[in-house]
């Protein structure tokens, strides 16, 4: 015989002991390539997305399950939205799977993260052209898919009056890894589309970053992909300029970290324009949650194309 028998008692346990450990490395390599295939994905997983999401137990739970059921929810209406990766979950991305013509397994892998993003990022946000009660100003930002194009932002006072229209830019950081700008999502992304809250705070610490002027600070999303992300998930989001090194208003304006960028005059005049109007400049809160004021106005941004 090419191998060799093993005996218990008589009884032949493995006929061929050499074709066991061929199997035995077979079935080794094999449950390694697919583990190796769960964390090659996860690792290539689209931002804001950082891992494979299936049912486990412990159920896997965090933002990015959250974004994810947001998301999905546009097209699978019935998926529930508690940060938790449940079996009720499951069954709605397998649906969503077989919309977009992919294999409804029930896992939120590369394939079907990408599909997601390229087919329900835009969140459908319409500004109403109006401001809602209680709130004393808005401002109006148009954004295209590109964010590199500037547009012209418009501030209303709460009467429909214009107070002012300026240049701002909306785009966020680059992917170190693409160069590709990271979506309104990904923390250090553009900024978000949808309705939230404003309001006017003191200057931030650093002029050459933020400008020295007074800031408007987004406070809590009320609609479109604000709603998911702010400021649960991203924080920080403002209106603001800077001094920015080597920069003329002939230039674009730099990248931002999820803020809108506009020039220093533009800026400056924003806030004079609040003041005399009867908004108060508020203690800047570098970031403090729960946000300890009642906001005064409205942002709106709303993607045209």
């Amino acid at each position: 015989s090419s191998g060799i028998n093993a005996e218990y008692g008589g009884v032949v346990l493995f006929p061929n002991m050499k074709n066991f450990s061929t199997l035995f490395v077979v079935c080794l390599c094999f449950t390694a390539s697919l583990i190796a295939n769960v964390e090659s994905q996860g690792n290539s997983m689209p931002c804001p997305f950082t891992r494979v999401l299936s049912v486990q137990k412990p159920a896997l739970n965090g933002d990015d399950v959250y974004i994810m059921q947001n998301l999905v929810k546009r097209s699978v209406p019935e998926i529930p939205t508690n940060f938790v990766y449940d079996s009720e979950t499951e069954a709605c991305v397998s649906k969503l799977q077989s919309i977009f013509g992919l294999n409804p397994t029930g896992v939120f892998d590369q394939n079907t993260a990408s599909k997601l993003l390229a087919n329900n990022l835009a969140d459908g946000y319409k500004d109403n052209g109006t401001i809602p009660e209680g709130y004393l100003y808005k401002v109006h930002v148009p954004v295209y898919s590109n964010r590199s194009i500037e547009t012209q932002a418009t501030l209303y006072w709460n009467d429909g009056t214009i107070l002012h229209q300026f240049t701002v830019r909306t785009e966020g950081q680059l992917d170190n890894a693409t160069g590709v700008p990271l979506n309104e999502l990904c923390n250090s992304g553009s900024t978000p589309t949808g309705l939230m809250t404003f309001d006017l705070n003191s200057p931030e610490s650093d002029p050459i970053e933020y400008g020295p002027y007074p800031i408007n600070r987004a406070v809590q999303g009320l609609e479109g992909n604000a709603f998911i992300v702010i400021s649960n998930i991203r924080d920080g989001i403002l209106l603001h300029t800077g001094e920015w090194p080597n920069w003329t208003p002939k230039d674009p304006m730099p990248n931002s970290h999820g803020c809108i960028h506009g020039f220093p005059l533009d800026i400056k005049y924003v806030w004079q324009a609040l003041v005399e109007n009867g908004v108060v400049v508020r203690n800047n809160t570098f970031g403090q949650l729960p946000y300890p004021y009642k906001p005064q106005g409205i942002l709106s941004i709303e993607l045209l194309d």
